[in-house]
């Protein structure tokens, strides 16, 4: 594990050939109902979702991914009403492996994430949807400049999901 703190963190994208290195990021029981298994986020083919890892010490600790089609995966209307803009991303399957958890690496992730997005695309914003009863992430999510729109995704495979937006640029 790794031994260095998170402001040791580093953000890259991760090639979905290869997906080995964070393989080993688990989930707390308690965090299924929220996010999908590693396994089964890094088998996503879509062409317009990229992958992004988060290390320490070359370690993973941390995975998301960016859709650049975010608004055709949820409901149209709910993003229309949040000022969705035509080039605005989607970021998707935020983790922090349990194994890493409590050390401050989602931290690090959201305070990075701005600057390290903003090098790599060209939108004006990212959107995500974050459970309601998710409370740890609408804090970690709020905590990291994200605000909430005031709109509900109700697809949400377990329930209602609050539509955070953070400005890019």
């Amino acid at each position: 594990m790794p031994a260095n703190t998170s402001s040791d963190l580093q953000l890259s994208p991760l090639s979905k050939g290869e997906t080995m290195p964070v393989l080993h990021l688990a989930l707390l029981p308690e965090q299924s109902q929220f996010v999908a298994p590693i396994d089964q986020m890094i088998g996503e083919t879509d062409p317009t979702v990229d992958f992004h890892v988060g290390t320490v010490a070359g370690e993973a600790v941390a995975f998301f991914k960016i859709d650049r089609d975010y608004k055709s995966k949820i409901s149209t209307a709910p993003l229309d009403a949040c000022g969705f803009e035509p080039n605005d991303l989607g970021l998707r399957g935020m983790l922090v492996g349990a194994q890493f958890q409590g050390r401050g690496y989602g931290k690090a992730v959201m305070a990075k994430l701005k600057s390290y997005l903003c090098s790599r695309y060209q939108a004006r914003h990212v959107f995500l949807t974050v459970n309601c009863r998710n409370l740890a992430a609408i804090h970690l999510y709020r905590a990291g400049g994200w605000e909430d729109t005031g709109q509900l995704y109700l697809g949400g495979k377990s329930g209602p999901q609050h539509i955070f937006r953070l400005t890019l640029r």
